[in-house]
């Protein structure tokens, strides 16, 4: 029991200390501020994480203010400015489609030998 004593008060411990082994102080570096600014990350959104929905998770439809057989001018687009009547109306991504203007081209080709294709409008 005297040998346990002894080896007891022979160990020194402190806030430095493990074990009556000391450790080496903690070096602080100081901070560094980094020269590069931070960088905002964007990311397209889904079609589906842009729409408004209801609770019952239905598309919200907004109430359209033109309507079949109305005379409308272009307000932007490569056809700016020109004036149509509405031909469609197209109300889950509240769009029209207006007579004759920006019409999409399709290429058909002959089925046939010695018929010609065709562009339709």
């Amino acid at each position: 029991m005297a040998a346990l004593r002894s080896s007891f008060t022979s160990l020194n411990l402190s806030a430095n200390s493990f074990l009556g082994q000391s450790f080496a102080p903690s070096i602080h570096l100081p901070a560094v501020k980094s020269k590069e600014q931070p960088i905002s990350i964007v990311s397209k959104l889904k079609r589906w994480e842009r729409k408004e929905c209801k609770p019952n998770s239905l598309p919200v439809l907004h109430k359209m203010h033109v309507k079949l057989g109305d005379t409308i001018k272009v307000i932007s687009g490569k056809d700016k400015g020109k004036i149509g009547e509405v031909a469609r109306i197209i109300t889950h991504n509240s769009s029209i489609v207006i007579k004759d203007i920006n019409l999409k081209t399709k290429h058909v080709k002959s089925k046939e030998e010695g018929e010609q294709g065709q562009i339709i409008k």
